[in-house]
């Protein structure tokens, strides 16, 4: 074995394992987007390919349940992103910018800490919580078991943003006779609100396909998408479930993409900004 052999035979198994980690990943997926064209058999779903057909997208739009629990999903979505960008955007800046040093590191263990619990703990907690306190399930105490997990992504995206601005524009504005406040809402804020939207795109994506949480918080009249997709499983799938599964992967993509873009976008300079 050559010499040059042996230095590209560790990449080329780290590459081919790559390769089998996506392939095992996204494997299911792919099954699922193909299956939502399938015909099926009575209603139900099928392992074996009995046809092509895209009428199980109009079917899925015509289910009443499945209608009602995507507009939930969108409700509870919508509120945990307008929570978390408040929450989330003054911790994130808090993190960087609060003058005690102990201070900074509590916020940023208290992020951390956040981001590591367990979903189903979490469920666990709330679910015996607003049992002891006989607080009723509904679409409130939903987006509060949701909002901590986003909370802490959008301040972490934040507080990277605010790390990578220049304080010299801040004091030149001082200088100016720019009060904190205004210093806030003239030039830290323009320069962040990139930042704050790829986080609320985030935390809405999150929010909309949160199952574990919501399992345990959902009921009858409260019940979202990704509940209603692993309840209809258990009873046999109907290929409209598998359309519906479809479309709600495509829309995650475009909502991640979006994110994407919009935080690349802040990551520019702060001086291209005030050009």
């Amino acid at each position: 074995m050559s010499t040059a052999l042996r230095r590209r035979l560790p990449e080329t198994a780290l590459a081919a394992w790559y390769v089998l980690a996506v392939i095992f990943l996204f494997a299911p997926i792919l099954a699922a987007l193909v299956y939502s064209f399938n015909t099926g058999v009575v209603n139900k779903q099928t392992a074996t390919w009995t046809g092509f057909t895209l009428d199980w997208f109009p079917a899925a739009w015509n289910d009443r349940s499945l209608r009602r629990a995507v507009g939930q999903s969108f409700i509870v979505a919508f509120w945990t992103a307008l929570v978390s960008v408040g929450v989330g955007g003054a911790l994130g800046y808090a993190m960087v910018r609060h003058p005690a040093r102990g201070v900074r590191r509590l916020l940023a263990g208290v992020t951390y800490v956040l981001l590591i619990v367990p979903e189903s703990v979490i469920g666990v907690s709330l679910l015996l919580f607003y049992a002891v306190t006989r607080i009723p399930l509904s679409t409130a105490t939903l987006v509060a078991g949701i909002t901590p997990l986003t909370i802490a992504v959008v301040a972490l995206i934040i507080r990277a943003r605010v790390l990578t601005l220049d304080r010299r524009v801040e004091e030149a504005a001082a200088d100016l006779g720019s009060s904190r406040w205004q210093t806030l809402r003239l030039v830290i804020l323009p320069q962040v609100a990139p930042a704050l939207a790829a986080g609320a795109v985030m935390a809405y994506t999150f929010a909309f396909d949160n199952l574990v949480v919501s399992a345990f918080l959902t009921t009858p009249r409260v019940n979202t998408l990704p509940v209603y997709l692993y309840g209809s499983l258990q009873y046999g799938p109907s290929p409209a479930v598998y359309a519906a599964a479809s479309v709600v992967f495509v829309f995650t993509l475009l909502m991640l993409g979006i994110a994407g873009l919009i935080y690349r976008s802040s990551r520019r300079s702060p001086r291209a900004g005030l050009r």
